[in-house]
């Protein structure tokens, strides 16, 4: 990115879904070879992606920021109140961030999780937590360059009856 590029951040809305849809799939596609199994990521829908997406922003949950560089859609981050059952109302969580692979290393992401977390900490959150794939090892060093920390917490879940492993990081807020 340019030294003179700007990145604009806006709440996503529904209508937002194909964009948002598009990057997570060509983001997972990019990212997850080798962790997560070759015929899910082939697999993988931006129409059904984009299905979900509109659901979810439709039902406001979780809340969504758009990121734009040079007026094109470059990212987005998901986040609001934990859903992790052992942490209480002063954890926030990053749900999920995702850019496109042409974006990745612009400083983009690190402008998603500083908004998301400036939003959480304003809602009244003390913490943030968000959970990363073991094997993701790009993206457990940027959340460390961003302050997060890895807790010792690892739960699994299957693709394809692959197991994937995601660890828990966490920092303060703001």
């Amino acid at each position: 990115m340019a030294p003179n590029t700007t990145i604009d951040i806006r709440a996503a809305t529904s209508a937002d879904a194909p964009i948002i849809a598009a990057i997570h799939v060509a983001s997972w596609q990019a990212t997850y070879p080798g962790i997560m199994p070759a015929p899910f990521l082939a697999a993988l829908s931006v129409e059904q992606r984009t299905a979900a997406w509109r659901a979810a922003l439709d039902a406001g949950r979780p809340r969504v920021a758009l990121a734009f560089t040079e007026d094109k859609p470059s990212g987005w981050i998901a986040y609001g109140p934990t859903r992790d059952a052992d942490k209480d109302v002063t954890w926030g969580e990053v749900e999920a961030i995702y850019l496109h692979p042409s974006h990745c290393g612009q400083g983009i992401g690190a402008t998603l999780i500083a908004h998301a977390c400036r939003l959480l900490h304003d809602a009244g959150h003390e913490w943030v937590s968000l959970w990363v794939l073991v094997e993701n090892r790009r993206a457990k060093a940027f959340y460390e360059r961003e302050g997060f920390v890895a807790e010792r917490d690892i739960k699994t879940f299957e693709i394809d009856g692959v197991p994937i492993e995601e660890v828990r990081y966490w920092r303060a807020l703001p």
